[in-house]
């Protein structure tokens, strides 16, 4: 073969590699990429080793132990990984019954899983069954973001003593360096205490607040059927208390804070999702009496409020 022909069939190869690996390629870097590129619209990816893909044949159920799967279901716009994660096979993809989402996820809490107690992050107390897993978005870490997504508990949900679902996370971005690692941010995950009722679980890395519960009481969780949960979080000034925080239910705005102070560091950033689902954080007495299944849909965020999607026609 000619240098020339040699060359091209060189090209053709890089070319084919570019347009059909790119998601792969975010997904693979290994753990020495910890510079950022400020001009960079892409968040460097998961530090940990990749889960492992389910070898069981296509019939097989599809959860977010697979990357592919896991990617497919978020989105371009969002990157699944696998650091501090958990119970990613208990996170089954399945075809949507609802026209406003092409699938949903359900997640699987058994009753008698313990969580294991290394991926624990912001001061997390026990949890049990369920699915913990950082989603990045894809923008240059704004101090100002909005999401929305959808969650269905069954009828028969039992709520017991309570549980956490998903919100924000922060990460730090100082000297082009990314990171993230437990008391580095803040978290803002949605929850139910006491039964049905509603509230945000605050963690931050304020040494005087590193923990508080917002909004208790402020709205109740429906049973059997979709909900749709918005939040929106702009960061404070380091050394204000100018931030602010609002949630909507099915549309109707319940909470509102206008002082709302997680940030220490006017480095702190919102980093994507925090995807959980588990009953617990309150000792033993907070395992799930049986078990329950929890599901999620829809995630997408932006700089400014998503609102409710469109309800389908009835009939």
């Amino acid at each position: 073969m000619t240098r020339r022909a040699l060359m091209r069939s060189s090209a053709a190869g890089a070319l084919g590699l570019a347009a059909t690996g790119l998601s792969g390629v975010l997904a693979a870097c290994g753990p020495g990429m910890g510079q950022v590129d400020p001009a960079s619209e892409t968040l460097p990816p998961d530090t940990a080793a990749p889960g492992a893909v389910s070898t069981t044949p296509g019939s097989a159920r599809h959860t977010l132990a697979s990357a592919t799967v896991a990617r497919q279901f978020f989105g371009e716009k969002l990157v699944p990984t696998t650091r501090s994660s958990f119970g990613l096979d208990l996170a089954e993809v399945l075809p949507s019954d609802d026209k406003r989402f092409p699938s949903f996820l359900r997640v699987s809490i058994p009753s008698d899983v313990t969580n294991p107690e290394e991926a624990r992050i912001y001061q997390d107390g026990a949890t049990y069954g369920g699915i913990q897993m950082f989603v990045d978005h894809t923008l240059r870490s704004p101090y100002e973001l909005y999401m929305r997504y959808y969650v269905r508990f069954p009828q028969d949900f039992e709520f017991g003593k309570g549980g956490r679902l998903p919100g924000f996370f922060g990460t730090i971005v100082k000297n082009r360096i990314r990171t993230e690692t437990l008391r580095s941010g803040f978290a803002t995950r949605f929850a139910w205490r006491d039964g049905d009722f509603g509230l945000i679980y605050a963690n931050t890395a304020r040494s005087d607040h590193p923990v508080n519960t917002v909004g208790k009481a402020s709205w109740r969780w429906p049973r059997g059927r979709w909900v749709c949960v918005e939040q929106g979080v702009k960061l404070n000034f380091e050394g204000f208390a100018d931030g602010l925080m609002l949630i909507w239910i099915d549309g109707q705005l319940v909470y509102k804070d206008q002082q709302f102070n997680p940030r220490i560091s006017n480095d702190l950033r919102t980093g994507g999702f925090l995807v959980t689902a588990t009953f617990g954080d309150g000792g033993a007495t907070f395992k799930p009496a049986s078990p329950q299944t929890i599901d999620l849909a829809g995630f997408a965020y932006d700089v400014k409020r998503l609102n409710p999607l469109p309800k389908p026609e009835d009939g």
